[in-house]
C-alpha cells in the first residue's frame, strides 16, 4: 500500500531525532533490539525488584531514552518498573524512523523483552504524544498487554500530515487501520488511562476525548490536567497521582 504516511516528505518532517551523549546510569539495563538488518533500537530498563508491573514507555518526538533517567525513580515509586525505548535514529539507535517502522518495531521490542525475561507478569504500555501510535499498536493487537496509558496522544492522523505542509483530504480504510489512533483504539479492551493537558495547543484536548469515547475498554479513564499543555504534563500535581490511582485500580486484580 502506497501512502503519504510512508513518504519521505512526511516522515522527514515528522521525526526530530537527536543523539544520546549521556552516560549510562548505574544499575540500569541497556538492551539492543535488532529490528531489521543492521538496524538496532536502544531500550533502557530501570530495574525495580519490588515492582509487580513492567511499564514499557514510548517517548514523544524529540525525546530520547536518557531524558527519563532522572524520572525512573518516580515511576518506580508507583510500583512499576520503567522501561523506555527509542525510535530508529534516536539516541543510540540506528536507522531512519518512519511512522510505519515505529509500529512494526514496537512488536519486535515487546517480543524480545518478553522472550529474554525482562518483563514482570503484568505489562502496561504507555506512550507520550507521538509515542501513542506504537502504544496503541501493541494494546490493540496483543492479548499479553495488561493495561494502556496515553499521554498527550493524537487521535486523527490528518493533522499530522497537514502540519507537515502536505495535503490529505481523507484516509483510506487501510491507512485508518494502521495510523488512525481514534479508530485503532476501538480494539483496545484492557484498562485504559488517557491523560491530556487542558492547555495543549499542539494536540488539542478534544482529540483525547475522541480517543476516550471510541475506546473499547470497559475500564477507562480520561484525565484532563488543568494548567499544563503538551510538554509540561509532569509539572501538574495530578500527574503522578493519576498514574498511581490507575495502577492501583487493576494491578492487584
Amino acid at each position: 500500500m502506497s501512502s503519504v504516511f510512508d513518504s519521505q516528505a512526511f516522515n522527514a518532517n515528522l521525526f526530530f531525532p537527536r543523539q544520546d551523549t549521556a552516560s549510562t546510569p548505574r544499575n540500569s539495563d541497556d538492551i539492543q533490539v535488532e529490528v531489521g538488518p543492521g538496524v538496532i533500537v536502544h531500550v533502557r530498563r530501570h530495574p525495580s525488584p519490588k515492582a509487580q508491573v513492567s511499564l514499557l514507555f514510548f517517548h514523544g518526538n524529540g525525546e530520547i531514552v536518557s531524558d527519563y533517567d532522572n524520572l525512573a525513580e518516580h515511576f518506580n515509586s508507583l510500583g512499576v518498573e520503567l522501561i523506555v525505548t527509542d525510535f530508529r535514529g534516536y539516541g543510540r539507535s540506528s536507522g531512519f524512523p518512519t511512522l510505519r517502522s515505529t509500529l512494526e518495531d514496537a512488536h519486535k521490542v515487546f517480543d524480545q523483552l518478553k522472550s529474554k525475561g525482562k518483563f514482570k507478569d503484568k505489562v502496561c504500555i504507555m506512550g507520550r504524544s507521538l509515542g501513542s501510535a506504537p502504544t496503541l499498536e501493541l494494546c490493540a493487537k496483543r492479548s499479553d498487554v495488561t493495561a494502556c496509558i496515553l499521554e498527550s496522544g493524537y487521535a486523527d492522523p490528518i493533522p499530522l500530515v497537514e502540519r507537515r505542509g502536505l495535503k490529505l483530504d481523507k484516509t483510506t480504510p487501510e491507512e485508518d487501520a494502521l495510523f488512525n489512533n481514534s479508530e485503532k483504539i476501538r480494539m483496545v479492551t484492557c484498562p485504559l488511562l488517557i491523560m491530556h493537558g487542558a492547555d495543549d495547543v499542539l494536540i488539542f484536548p478534544h482529540e483525547a476525548k475522541l480517543n476516550y469515547d471510541n475506546a473499547g475498554s470497559e475500564m477507562k479513564n480520561l484525565e484532563i490536567l488543568q494548567g499544563v499543555g503538551h510538554n509540561d504534563m509532569m509539572m501538574s500535581d495530578s500527574y503522578f497521582i493519576s498514574l498511581k490511582r490507575f495502577f492501583d485500580s487493576w494491578s492487584s486484580l
